[in-house]
């Protein structure tokens, strides 16, 4: 019994010292992976627990070590727990493919997703959302002197990064608890608001109309939201988000995503938030891939290349640039579909005299628009804004398809 106990206390000694070969080796002697010390951690904890040791966790995990192991105490949790609050988005997501429960409440009473909120993990909080999400994206949310009138013409808004996530695990047949979440920009990895969905009274757009509106009142707070489409020809994204808070969920599952993408990911493909890694990669030849309409998130598949993280077996296929992210390796061709039509300058709403003019950048929603995204094609920014876009290594507002340069246009 005491042999066996030294080779446990062996075991998560070199986990503590990043020795893959002698966890393998103590693996296959019969050591335990769930061996504790005096703080409760497993070795896959102390693993989740060190940016250092992603190699070491994903090791563990393939020996079989218990994802949602949870150590008791005042900073406890599960390995999820701990990742999320260092912020190593690779080992959360390596988690997660695996089968972490992203609901498991602490000892605080904080999930996982609380805990990259709370300390600003701004990655981990958009791979979270990622891969429970019914919904992720772009809307414009309506404020101002004029939102208290519904039917007014006239009003300011603002482009903002909507989330639509459930609070709990859904158990059918239950509805699923949701919340919308409202952040600033996608950067940010505190929420403006978050709104409880189920103490909330939602209005469906009039999508028969020019410019539909979702409108959510929350019977508790007595707070009113406006939300309309990104620019004013498309209105796919306000019917994927109000079908999201009716509890539709508009993220493609995972087997259907490899039964239509050809791709070499061993992780579950995330949602719409387009992510990149942040630790230092190593990039092999590109892979082509066809663009192909994607009838989940209306948008194209794009191109992906096979990425080995240091220090692991085998390989994933890293999804293409995100827009706070730096990633020298991608080319600056990229084959890209719109996914929306060019947008229409001007528009009549109410009568053939009043026009409601459409010129305006969708991003600072002040300046005229004067550039094109390039290759997609797409007009909807001023010339300061797309440039700030592209040079953030972002992505086009209308398609989000990474955008390789900036064209400015001149009237006659």
């Amino acid at each position: 019994m005491g042999q066996k106990h030294s080779k446990d206390r062996l075991l998560y000694q070199y986990v503590v010292n990043g020795d893959i070969g002698g966890i393998q080796f103590l693996s296959k002697q019969g050591a335990s992976l769930e061996w504790k010390d005096k703080e409760g951690k497993t070795p896959l904890i102390v693993a989740a627990n060190d940016g250092g040791h992603y190699g070491v966790a994903e090791t563990l995990i393939e020996l079989g070590a218990n994802v949602n192991a949870y150590c008791k105490g005042s900073h406890g949790g599960t390995p999820l727990h701990y990742a999320a609050k260092e912020g190593l988005d690779r080992t959360v997501a390596l988690l997660l493919a695996h089968g972490a429960n992203a609901f498991v409440k602490n000892h605080e009473n904080r999930t996982p997703l609380d805990v990259a909120r709370k300390n600003g993990r701004n990655l981990v909080v958009r791979e979270i959302e990622g891969r429970i999400c019914y919904f992720s994206g772009y809307i414009r949310e309506a404020f101002g002197p004029g939102f208290s009138d519904v039917s007014a013409p006239q009003m300011s808004s603002r482009l903002i990064w909507v989330v639509v996530v459930p609070r709990s695990l859904h158990k059918p047949p239950k509805r699923p608890e949701l919340e919308l979440v409202i952040y600033s920009t996608p950067q940010d990895a505190e929420p403006r608001k978050v709104v409880s969905l189920r103490s909330s009274k939602i209005k469906e757009p009039r999508f028969d109309q020019p410019s539909p509106a979702l409108i959510i009142f929350n019977k508790k707070t007595k707070t009113r939201y406006k939300f309309s489409p990104v620019t004013y020809s498309d209105k796919q994204q306000l019917r994927r988000l109000y079908n999201a808070c009716k509890g539709i969920s508009q993220v493609k599952p995972a087997s259907a995503q490899k039964n239509t993408e050809p791709s070499t990911q061993t992780e579950p493909p995330r949602n719409s938030w387009d992510y990149t890694l942040s630790s230092p990669t190593s990039w092999r030849s590109p892979a082509p891939m066809t663009p192909i309409n994607n009838p989940w998130t209306h948008e194209p598949t794009r191109r992906t290349r096979d990425y080995t993280p240091q220090g692991a077996s085998g390989s994933w296929s890293a999804p293409h640039l995100s827009p706070n992210r730096h990633n020298s390796g991608v080319a600056a061709s990229e084959t890209t579909v719109p996914s929306a039509p060019p947008i229409t300058v001007t528009e009549t709403r109410r009568g053939p005299t009043e026009v409601v003019s459409m010129s305006k950048c969708v991003v600072c929603w002040e300046a005229t628009v004067e550039a094109a995204s390039v290759p997609c094609g797409h007009v909807s920014c001023c010339l300061s804004c797309l440039q700030e876009i592209k040079d953030n290594h972002g992505v086009c507002p209308v398609c989000r398809a990474p955008i390789d340069r900036v064209m400015k246009l001149y009237g006659i």
